[in-house]
């Protein structure tokens, strides 16, 4: 049975919404919603679902590291190249870990932070407006900054950069390179 990315997603979303105990005092849960531009004139959307480490290393100094779990799908549309069985789009699921540096102390904004992680992803083409992927599996690379902001730091608004390649595990590995804005709600 020949599976599609964003049934996939769905299936590792759920996993990953139920996969610990909900209790309202030790869980730290954001959603997500992104858009921007990237390579070949690709316009990419995106949601997703992220749960804190909960845990932080280095708690007193100024910017401690902690991190999150995040599970994403994509879809993304672009121009289809000159070239037959060019195609103008393709859905993505992703699940990512991700380090993030938050400044400890509130600034006059908020609390800024910077990202970086790595995660794994499945696309459903391996091409997309003459970008050729080489294959379906692709890892998805970030780094971002942002500020969390409101009185109980539940909005987030940030950048990220987002690369998807699959590093040279097949013989086309031409990449994506998506510009996103980021809004989140943590809960």
């Amino acid at each position: 049975m020949k599976y599609r990315a964003y049934q996939i997603g769905i299936l590792l979303l759920s996993m990953f919404i139920f996969s610990s105990k909900i209790n309202a005092d030790d869980l730290n849960t954001g959603i997500s919603i992104a858009s921007g531009h990237g390579d070949c004139s690709i316009i990419p959307i995106r949601v997703g679902l992220q749960r804190d480490f909960g845990h932080k290393l280095r708690p007193e100094s100024t910017f401690p590291l902690g991190g999150y779990w995040e599970g994403s799908l994509y879809y993304m549309h672009g121009k289809a190249a000159k070239n037959p069985g060019s195609h103008k789009s393709l859905f993505a699921a992703a699940a990512a870990g991700v380090l993030r540096f938050e400044k400890r102390e509130k600034t006059c904004l908020g609390w800024p932070y910077l990202d970086a992680g790595i995660g794994l992803s499945l696309l459903s083409r391996k091409e997309i407006g003459g970008k050729q992927l080489g294959i379906n599996f692709q890892f998805e690379d970030r780094v971002g900054l942002g500020i969390r902001f409101g009185e109980n730091r539940q909005y987030d608004l940030g950048y990220r950069l987002v690369h998807f390649s699959n590093a040279s595990i097949a013989k086309h590995n031409s990449g994506i390179n998506l510009h996103l804005l980021v809004f989140s709600y943590w809960f």
